[in-house]
């Protein structure tokens, strides 16, 4: 009877085709759409089976687990010319024991691990197995990008990086995400199908949809408290655990939970979930990019205030209420069509992995929300945007907590949120601002237009909700500011570690006499997510203000008062509290500003080419009056480093500089990125990279 010899599944080749070869070179992993190539070696010539020939299919089986592998079982037939919108197989080439066949996948099948078979006649033969992903490169498919170059960036660049800081001093992580690692794509799998039980999605068929995906990916990040992978914190509270900033890639995250059978791994904050959001996402096909904003109230349950709350000395206090104002939030993109909503909302969607208090039985993780309802206050739409547009556009009402009464509201220029929103640009190292692509110019008609929409959304909520609380609660009236004082905090938006924080307030008064005024100015280290850690400097001034007048108090804050108990992001809070005496109204200023870190710089050589060895020099400034001790710095790089190596420098002493060199041969040619952490007794999160092309051999 008909029997067969081998299959040759062209890996090498068809790997190469569906830009998967950096993921395997042994295993054959294609995207959607988009034909492959796969060759049947018979044991005896064809002619002697013709009788068997006559009808000749492709099985091609997948399922939830590798047990499971036909719970989807396809059949098509093999014939001169294949459809491409269907499961098909075109036979390309014949001789007298070999078939050619070009095997077509609809641009709209489930993705996943496929089992390839031939039937012919009653019997069954198997030829091999597949990888299925999505594919942006093929215009039918959901996730289709037109542009190359995004395609390069948003599925093909495993170097990616993170903006923490402030907006007024944006400092840039760098991130490994690694998506075409080893394995890497066998776990995504794994977690989608934890994401999938945990949503109840019984219906394989379901992974067609980038938005089911994306879900079910979101959901076991974080919020899948059985067997999520990363836990998340209060910040500062690393106990038995890795400290999210000193995470520098994906794959040591997702390794590790497999590895402890779904243990979730200590601990991540938001740019944690979403920079491994991005990984999984890239490795299965669907463009993703890692975007921070600025100033971002979370936690507010659709509600667009968020109230601060400061105690006379204008030190921020910590309350129970979940609402805060983050210094910075970051979450993910996505681009898809969105085949269940109308066809303006298709394009890049928010997700957001970071837990959120939302309504009892929703899932706490965030979208797919298409940015452009976000940027139109489409509220309604699918899914979750009236919490991202919350989140963006909410006002901060500023109140002063005297011990034993009741908080009275500051007079203070308002905080709007959403002030920046960027992400890393295309082909380049530079940060990119997207916030227009969320938000209307501030000021402009189109924007009171939008937010006009939105408090119109909001009172229909409000009239038809049931509930006791609402879920989207509109803006306090603004209150009359009396028109007596003004006060003004400036500072450097950034400092170096180690100098002294300069401080200048501004004092106007336009009531119409003298005033007596009590002014105290305070610092306070914070965490990024709002979470007040200490204070850390505060001074009492007492002035007697002429009418008409501009009071100016400039201040030299020494490091020795702030260096000690800076947090993990190096955030400072100034605050500016002034008390007119006569009406005991409370005027109030703040601003924000980030401290850098030492200088560590990586230089490498000009014209690398592949296999040739160089070195690279990588330099340490301390700027502290003070030796670092117990210094460390870890090198990584993709194709130019095997494995991360780790080099201890002992002390650095104050006011110096330390080099160290380090050999290396590339590997691999393309753009390649060496990475230095480096770690001492007072610094944790210190990291530098350089991008570099090397040359093929």
């Amino acid at each position: 009877g008909l029997s067969i010899k081998k299959s040759d599944l062209h890996i090498p080749m068809n790997n190469k085709n569906h830009h998967t070869e950096e993921i395997s070179t042994d295993r054959l992993i294609v995207r959607r759409g988009q034909p492959f190539t796969v060759t049947v070696n018979f044991s005896a010539p064809i002619r002697n089976y013709l009788q068997q020939m006559k009808r000749t299919f492709l099985i091609a089986q997948t399922g939830r687990h590798p047990s499971e592998a036909d719970e989807i079982q396809i059949e098509f037939p093999i014939a001169s010319l294949g459809d491409k919108k269907q499961w098909s197989a075109a036979l390309e080439k014949q001789d007298l024991c070999f078939w050619t066949l070009s095997v077509n996948t609809p641009a709209n099948a489930p993705i996943g691990h496929y089992t390839l078979l031939l039937r012919a006649s009653q019997s069954s033969y198997f030829l091999g197995k597949f990888i299925l992903l999505f594919n942006p490169w093929c215009r039918a498919d959901e996730v289709f990008l037109p542009n190359e170059a995004q395609r390069q960036e948003y599925i093909l660049n495993q170097d990616g990086v993170i903006y923490w800081g402030t907006e007024n001093a944006v400092v840039a992580q760098p991130w490994d995400f690694g998506q075409f690692e080893e394995v890497i794509v066998d776990i995504c799998f794994t977690l989608m199908c934890v994401g999938e039980h945990h949503q109840g999605a019984k219906d394989l068929t379901q992974r067609k949809s980038p938005v089911h995906v994306c879900r079910a990916v979101a959901a076991v990040l974080n919020c899948n408290k059985l067997k999520r992978i990363l836990t998340e914190c209060e910040a500062g509270q690393y106990h038995s655990g890795t400290s999210p900033s000193k995470w520098v890639g994906s794959s040591p995250i997702l390794r590790q939970w497999i590895v402890s059978q779904y243990q979730s791994v200590r601990y991540g904050q938001c740019w944690v979930f979403a920079a491994v959001m991005c990984s999984v996402l890239r490795c299965l096909g669907i463009p993703t990019r890692v975007v921070t904003g600025f100033t971002w109230a979370h936690n507010t349950k659709g509600r667009l205030s968020v109230d601060e709350y400061y105690n006379e000395d204008g030190t921020l206090l910590t309350q129970d209420e979940c609402a805060r104002i983050w210094t910075f939030h970051v979450w993910n993109e996505c681009w898809m069509a969105r085949a269940d909503l109308l066809p303006k909302y298709s394009g890049w969607q928010a997700l957001d992995a970071t837990c959120q208090e939302k309504s009892k039985g929703s899932p706490s993780f965030c979208g797919p929300a298409p940015v452009h309802a976000i940027k139109e206050g489409d509220t309604e739409v699918d899914y979750d945007v009236c919490y991202f547009f919350a989140a963006i556009n909410a006002k901060c009402q500023v109140w002063i907590q005297k011990a034993g009464d009741t908080p009275k509201p500051a007079l203070s220029a308002t905080k709007y949120t959403g002030n920046n929103i960027s992400t890393k640009s295309v082909g380049s190292e530079h940060c990119k601002d997207i916030t227009h692509n969320y938000k209307y110019t501030e000021g402009s008609f189109k924007e009171k237009e939008v937010l006009d929409k939105a408090y119109r959304n909001i009172q229909k909520l409000e009239t038809t909700s049931s509930s006791s609380t609402t879920l989207f609660s509109s803006i306090p009236i603004a209150l009359e500011d009396p028109v007596n004082l003004f006060i003004q905090l400036r500072s450097s938006h950034s400092l170096q570690l180690g100098q002294d924080i300069p401080l200048s307030v501004e004092v106007f008064n336009y009531s119409g006499g003298e005033k007596a005024a009590h002014l105290v100015v305070g610092i306070q280290s914070l965490h990024y997510n709002g979470v007040p850690i200490t204070q850390l400097w505060k001074k009492d001034f007492h002035f007697n203000l002429q009418n008409n007048k501009v009071n100016t108090l400039e201040v030299l804050v020494p490091y020795s008062t702030y260096g000690k108990e800076l947090g993990e992001q190096h955030l400072l809070r100034l605050t500016a509290m002034l008390r007119d005496d006569d009406s005991c109204y409370t005027y109030f200023a703040q601003e924000d500003i980030s401290v850098s870190d030492p200088l560590l710089t990586i230089q490498l050589p000009e014209n690398m080419v592949q296999y040739q060895p160089s070195t690279a020099k990588i330099s340490l400034l301390n700027p502290l009056p003070e030796p670092l001790e117990q210094c460390v710095i870890a090198v990584a790089g993709r194709g130019l480093i095997h494995r991360q190596r780790k080099y201890r420098l002992g002390s650095v002493q104050a006011k110096s500089t330390q080099e160290l060199q380090v050999p290396f041969t590339p590997m691999r040619a393309g753009p390649r990125r060496l990475t230095a952490h480096f770690t001492c007794r007072q610094l944790q999160n210190l990291k530098s990279y350089e991008t570099t092309d090397i040359a093929a051999a």
